[in-house]
């Protein structure tokens, strides 16, 4: 009798032992996860604004690129060089914060918020159409960025404060060292030579030069939605997503998609350079 009652006890103790363990467990398993989510909000809110910022005037840029009549600039000699100065700034603004936000927050992609994982989401769609090589070649399909190249130029771009904090340079610091620096200069070439591509196409009516420029508007302005409530609140989405082009995978691609041309609009609506 006095063995049954001693196994009975040791017996309650270890299930005790186990639960206690489990659940001290699930407890430092569910601060470490509350933790997470504090640190990748906290992260998020402090990249927001200039990610939203460097998405919205990449995404203009490409919409003055592909539907109005920004090309038309090629043509005076005083405003040429800032369509191809700004235009590759612009794209590396946009490459610098991106690699600011991974570099800062590398834990983001095992998160499990939902607006985490989309972020994540849209983030590795843009840097996937940008690599797109669809085998046309540059003059089918300008603006094609490796990885690679996506990382080397982010890398660039970002500039070091004293106190450590990253940032992206800016658009005078920009401009020195594209023309100062053929090296750094080197690393933008695919962008240069994608906008004279866009020249040759426009005259030539070929719209499909135009296709991943309009697939990456279509996501930077879901990534700007996403990053900028109130513009979600105003329901402007579709009015400001340019035309579709094939095999668009944003977010309720709106508008006809782009068959044989690319006519001019009216040259009410010029854009600035």
């Amino acid at each position: 009798m006095i063995d049954v009652v001693s196994i009975i006890i040791a017996v309650v103790s270890l299930v005790g032992s186990l639960v206690a363990a489990g659940f001290t467990g699930w407890i430092s398993f569910y601060i470490d996860q509350v933790k997470r989510r504090s640190e990748s909000k906290a992260l998020i809110h402090k990249y927001r604004d200039p990610l939203t910022l460097a998405a919205f005037d990449l995404q203009s840029r490409l919409w003055g690129l592909v539907q109005l009549n920004l090309l038309r600039y090629i043509e005076d000699e005083d405003k040429k060089d800032l369509v191809y100065v700004y235009t590759a700034f612009l794209v590396g603004q946009y490459l610098s914060w991106t690699y600011i936000l991974r570099r800062q927050a590398q834990f983001l992609r095992f998160s499990t918020d939902k607006t985490n994982k989309r972020l994540n989401q849209i983030l590795e769609t843009i840097t996937s159409e940008f690599s797109l090589d669809t085998h046309e070649g540059d003059e089918q399909d300008p603006f094609m960025l490796w990885r690679g190249q996506q990382m080397a130029i982010g890398e660039l771009m970002t500039m070091v404060e004293e106190n450590g904090q990253l940032y992206c340079m800016g658009f005078a610091a920009y401009t020195h060292k594209y023309h100062n620096d053929p090296e750094f200069k080197h690393w933008f070439q695919p962008i240069e030579r994608g906008i004279e591509v866009l020249v040759g196409a426009r005259t030539n009516g070929n719209s499909m030069a135009t296709y991943r420029l309009r697939r990456l508007q279509h996501l930077l302005i879901d990534l700007v939605l996403l990053l900028d409530q109130d513009r979600v609140a105003s329901g402007q989405n579709k009015q400001l997503k340019v035309n579709a082009a094939n095999e668009c995978r944003c977010d309720g691609c709106p508008g006809v998609i782009v068959e044989a041309s690319n006519s001019d609009p009216p040259t009410s609506k010029l854009p600035e350079p």
